[in-house]
């Protein structure tokens, strides 16, 4: 929670409270889901495993909540093999798009 509002004490390491926002086009016909994740998402996913990964269950019908957490379950087991009990605050949503636009 100190991050979201800002760590002073950490300022001067990097931990701020402004969020990195990026702004992409929209594209209905190509845009199949959305991936929001926190850092410990991150640390041991790449944005292109993460794809494949999310890709991977909404194709064989499971939906995007078994997406998600199958993309928790990969980001906790790794932070367990690679930083034994320690782990970074793992969060994700999975947002299927295709499933939005066809309704």
């Amino acid at each position: 929670m100190a991050r979201s509002i800002g760590d002073h004490i950490l300022r001067h390491v990097g931990v701020i409270c402004d969020p990195a926002v990026n702004t992409v086009p929209h594209e209905a016909e190509l845009d199949e889901f959305l991936i929001l994740g926190s850092d410990g998402i991150w640390e041991f996913i790449s944005s292109e495993e993460a794809v494949e990964i999310v890709h991977a269950c909404l194709r064989s019908g499971d939906g995007a909540s078994f997406a998600c957490k199958t993309l928790i379950d990969i980001a906790a087991s790794r932070w367990r093999y690679v930083e034994g009990d320690y782990r970074d605050d793992i969060t994700a949503i999975v947002v299927d798009l295709k499933s939005i636009w066809n309704h």
